[in-house]
Order: structure tokens, then sequence, then C-alpha cells
């Protein structure tokens, strides 16, 4: 029996770093998504809020 639980344990503790996120991967597939939510995104980073300069 502990053989088995181990085993559940290491499949939980297995992660994959490398594995892009849901709003990547939806930017890849659908490029009007991904021009909206890079324009988005830049303008979060630039301090702007609600689209005005």
């Amino acid at each position: 029996m502990p053989k088995r639980s181990k085993k559940y344990q290491e499949k939980e503790e297995i992660r994959h770093p490398d594995s892009p996120e849901g709003l990547v991967v939806a930017a890849a597939n659908n490029r009007a998504f991904a021009e909206r939510f890079v324009g988005v995104y830049r303008l979060a980073k630039a301090g702007v809020r609600h689209g005005r300069r």
C-alpha cells in the first residue's frame, strides 16, 4: 500500500513550469484577441487607466 500512495504523491508534485498560461494560449490561437490583449497590457504597464492618456 505505501508504494501506491507514494506514486500518487509523485504524480501530484509534478509541475510543468514551461507550460504557457491560459491567456498566452488564447492569444496564440486568436490573433484579434492577441492584438487587443497586447494593447490593454501596454496601457496597463504605462499606468494609464480607462484608455485615457
